[in-house]
């Protein structure tokens, strides 16, 4: 019994070490209560993943960050990591915009 008790505990700390790094990046960001979405540096400031209707309504209620390297101008030989950060960055912001505290009814 002991043993198995032991071997639970090791099993869920692996599964722990290797969670996925787009919901430690959420989890992390929740735990310091930061809702910011991330957008796209450069002109119009786009938040990946959000529909173009509730960008700005989005923006607004959850605030913006940058993320190093998602800018609007890709470099030759940069399309596949860009590619990679706009797909992070869509994930992220579907997943952080449920979190996001919604408008208080004097913003509105």
């Amino acid at each position: 019994m002991r043993v198995t008790g032991l071997l639970l505990l090791t099993l869920l700390g692996g599964c722990q070490a290797n969670a996925d790094p787009l919901e430690q990046a959420v989890s992390a960001s929740l735990a310091k209560q930061d809702y910011r979405l991330i957008v796209r540096a450069g002109r119009g400031e786009v938040a990946p993943g959000i529909p173009a209707e509730q960008q700005a309504k989005a923006k607004a209620r959850c605030g913006v960050r940058y993320l190093d390297g998602l800018g609007d101008v890709i470099r030759p030989g940069q399309q596949e990591i860009h590619a990679k950060l706009r797909a992070y960055a869509s994930e992220y912001n579907q997943q952080m915009l449920k979190y996001c505290p919604p408008h208080s009814v004097n913003d509105q």
